[in-house]
């Protein structure tokens, strides 16, 4: 029986791996015997392809030492001093010397109009006309065809009106060998190019110049078309192991031989099979043996590869953590497992705080190595996390179940604390910190989305109260969202439809002469009643509406001003503005279309916008002072009031803060801080005004303090344009009133 079972695996075996040997050895017969055929057709066309391009290499050479000679001889000056009147200085210089030292040519001369030499140059430097003689015999070759180009191309005259002639080279080479040594000889005719020297006679100056075939030269060449060993060779040389190419004289007759040794990349590609080729034997002879065992290691390798491009699928590249693609199905299975009562699931956005300014100041590879130690330090921070996740950028997310209050009152601060901690890299410490925002899911049936988008509103009203915070998500919050975006919306409209307007405040100085105004932006919502500058602005800035809100500020204020020639007025403008680029042209572009005098008006920043060194910044200021516009200081006092940023501005005025101004009826530290300033100002020689001055105590003590520029309710309410005029005195012509325009 086993005899017999034995037999049977034996005739299977053989059935199964019989042809499947058979059909190999065939396919290794005939693999080598098309491997020898085509190695063998590889090393022909490549060597004929070779060929070809050495000759096509020969024939560029030589027109690129026509070139190098064309350059020299073919213009005005070479006429003047080869024909008209023969210069050997001029000729050793951009000839014999120039020819030799940066174009390697040993022999230069110059043949006149009756074939007689008058010109010699041996290795750069001038010989005797003697040393024609062995080169004659070519150039009596090379010459005549010289000459009948000439004769075809007539006498040379120049035409009235054009400055350029533009007259083609005319020119031949050659190969010869004198004296034992080949050289690549030229002729090309003295001809002018602009035309303001002509040749004095029906034939002009020929130049032969001479270029020794040497082994620099060879080497040159076979740099340049990929040879190996180059050399010359006689034509009788011959060597199964190398190509030839001919050099010929003139009348065809062979010279020399140029000799490389030949790529053969079908014989080195057999060089390089030979073992692959035995080895391919001996796999064939496993081949039946292996079958089996390789059709399990390619269900293995598929299984992993399957595994690894999902990997792929569901992974950040840059952390391995879990992308966008497995935290939502994550979600959503642990969202769908939420029972009533049961325990809770906390989603945690967390943002990292000035990353921005990492990528901007040292670049994407500091960020990405940021990036990398964060998501380190979270799997730290949160080892029981049930997911942690990129969502994208500077955004992870964290899945924990919520087993009891006090893990919400924990794992905040603990992420919080470790994100925190510097990270050294290559670029030195890199300090962050981050933002969290939470939404605690305990009912069923919440979406993927829903929950992200409620942490996420967390997370923004961590970053609006300052960021390195965390917030609880309610759902006051996202009503409060809805109203956020409704007005960004309305306000978008608002800029558009010009619903906007403006309102000047007047400054006055001690005797209650007014000075100046400030413009000041007012929004009156059809719904919602007057919306607060405080409230619109940094929305504008936030949501980047404010390049277009001061974009219409400019134009409506240089419109309802222009005529004001008694006042200055003052514009205030954001830092966002200041950060684009084009913001100084746009402020010009509205100037000159409003036709107002730059001198008149003020352009007024805080503080933080002038702080860092901002390219973009420093150059709107500068180009704004060159303009005329004199620059102001706002809410001088409450930042960082910095010497360095009033000088390197050459900031024009500072308005005290209102907060200053306030305090002074009950502190004697406020009035103190408030004389510093004005003494500050009066030693580096700067304007001074103060703002919110709203009793006759608080202006008593800033004249007392040396203040003489007012700017509150006491001095005057914010009114409209031409009430503002009114009050300036400005004659507005009769059915004209201030120009307003969107």
């Amino acid at each position: 029986m086993s005899v017999g079972t034995n037999q049977i695996r034996d005739w299977r075996r053989t059935r199964l791996f019989g042809p499947i040997v058979s059909m190999a050895l065939a396919g290794l017969v005939l693999l080598v015997v098309l491997a020898a055929f085509l190695i063998q057709r590889f090393d022909v066309a490549s060597a004929d392809h070779e060929r070809a391009i050495v000759q096509r290499g020969i024939v560029e050479q030589g027109k690129e030492l026509d070139a190098v000679i064309a350059t020299q001889v073919n213009w005005d000056s070479a006429i003047e001093m080869l024909d008209n009147k023969f210069n050997p200085a001029w000729a050793d210089f951009n000839l014999g010397n120039y020819l030799y030292t940066f174009n390697g040519f040993s022999h230069v001369f110059v043949i006149d109009g009756t074939e007689r030499p008058i010109y010699a140059a041996a290795k750069g430097e001038r010989s005797g006309l003697a040393g024609f003689v062995p080169f004659k015999p070519i150039a009596d070759q090379l010459i005549p065809r010289i000459r009948s180009a000439e004769l075809q191309r007539g006498p040379i005259k120049p035409r009235p009106g054009k400055n350029n002639i533009l007259i083609p080279p005319i020119q031949g080479n050659a190969f010869a060998q004198i004296d034992g040594q080949m050289y690549v000889v030229n002729a090309t005719l003295v001809q002018p190019d602009f035309g303001k020297k002509l040749p004095k006679g029906p034939r002009a100056p020929i130049t032969i110049a001479a270029k020794p075939i040497d082994q620099v030269m060879l080497q040159a060449f076979a740099d340049r078309y990929l040879l190996d060993a180059p050399m010359l060779v006689k034509t009788t040389y011959q060597s199964p192991a190398r190509q030839h190419a001919v050099l010929q004289a003139p009348d065809h007759t062979p010279l020399a031989a140029l000799s490389w040794i030949p790529a053969k990349p079908g014989t080195l590609l057999r060089e390089k099979i030979q073992v692959p080729l035995l080895i391919g034997v001996l796999l064939l002879a496993l081949l039946a043996m292996s079958v089996v065992r390789r059709g399990a290691a390619m269900v293995q390798e598929l299984i992993a590869s399957e595994q690894r491009s999902k990997h792929l699928a569901y992974h950040d590249l840059l952390t391995q953590l879990p992308n966008r693609a497995m935290l939502f199905e994550q979600l959503r299975a642990l969202l769908a497992a939420r029972q009533p009562g049961g325990t809770p699931l906390a989603v945690i956005c967390v943002d990292l705080d000035r990353f921005k300014e990492v990528n901007d100041t040292l670049g994407h590879h500091a960020g990405d190595l940021l990036i990398q130690a964060v998501a380190s330090r979270l799997r730290t921070a949160c080892p029981d996390a049930e997911l942690i996740a990129r969502l994208g950028g500077d955004e992870f997310v964290i899945l924990h179940e919520v087993s009891g209050t006090a893990l919400l009152d924990v794992l905040p601060g603990r992420v919080l604390a470790t994100v925190s901690e510097r990270v050294g890299t290559e670029y030195g410490w890199l300090e962050v910190g981050c933002s969290l925002g939470i939404a605690v899911i305990d009912n069923p049936g919440v979406e993927p989305s829903e929950a992200l988008r409620w942490a996420d509103i967390a997370l923004y009203r961590s970053k609006e109260s300052g960021r390195n915070c965390v917030t609880l998500f309610e759902p006051e919050m996202d009503e409060a969202l809805r109203s956020r975006l409704s007005l960004e919306a309305d306000l978008r409209r608002a800029v558009q439809d010009g619903s906007l307007r403006m309102v000047y405040q007047p400054q006055v100085d001690r005797s209650g002469a007014i000075t100046g105004v400030e413009a000041l932006l007012r929004w009156d919502h059809p719904e919602r009643g007057p919306v607060p500058p405080g409230v619109f602005v940094p929305l504008a800035e936030e949501t980047g509406v404010i390049l277009a809100l001061g974009e219409f500020v400019l134009r409506r204020v240089f419109n309802e001003t222009h005529g004001w020639q008694q006042a200055r007025v003052a514009i205030n403008i954001s830092a966002v503005q200041l950060r684009a680029s084009g913001f100084a042209a746009l402020v010009m572009r509205l100037a000159a279309e409003a036709g107002i005098d730059p001198a008149r008006y003020e352009i007024e920043l805080t503080e933080t916008a002038l702080l860092g060194n901002d390219p973009q910044i420093a150059a709107n200021v500068d180009a704004l002072k060159r303009l005329g516009f004199s620059i102001a200081l706002g809410d001088f006092g409450t930042g960082y009031s910095s010497l360095s940023v009033l000088q390197r501005f050459a900031v024009d005025r500072i308005k005290i803060d209102r907060s200053f101004v306030s305090a002074l009826e009950n502190t004697g530290e406020s009035g103190a801080l408030v004389e510093s300033m004005l003494k500050l100002a009066r030693a580096i020689n700067l304007s001074v005004i103060a703002e919110g001055v709203e009793t006759e105590a608080q202006k008593e003590r800033l004249v007392l303090c040396g203040c003489a520029d007012f700017q509150g309710h006491l001095t005057g309410m914010p009114l409209p344009a031409d009430e503002t005029a009114q009050l300036l005195g400005v004659v507005v012509p009769a059915g004209r009133k201030v120009r307003r325009q969107g």
